[in-house]
């Protein structure tokens, strides 16, 4: 399963991806658990309410199962002007 990351939350990790995560992972609070025991220097932006969960171009709430999605991203809240 491949993510991609935006922003502050690809400064984190150090890049815009990640190819590691196990695909039995069934919905994007699943994800989001695993990315934080796996990949500490996200925690505090994963779990920030602000950041959001993309699957396949649409921002979607952090329960929607993953099944069936082929684009995965993860976005922190964006503020500009």
């Amino acid at each position: 399963m491949r993510i991609c990351f935006y922003g502050r939350l690809a400064d984190l990790l150090g890049s815009r991806s990640l190819d590691d995560a196990p695909d039995n992972l069934t919905d994007g609070a699943a994800l989001r658990d695993w990315l934080i025991q796996n990949h500490q220097q996200l925690s505090e932006g994963l779990t920030h309410p602000g950041t959001r969960l993309v699957l396949d171009n649409e921002i979607t709430d952090w329960d929607a199962p993953l099944s069936g999605a082929h684009d995965i991203a993860i976005i922190p809240i964006v503020s500009g002007g």
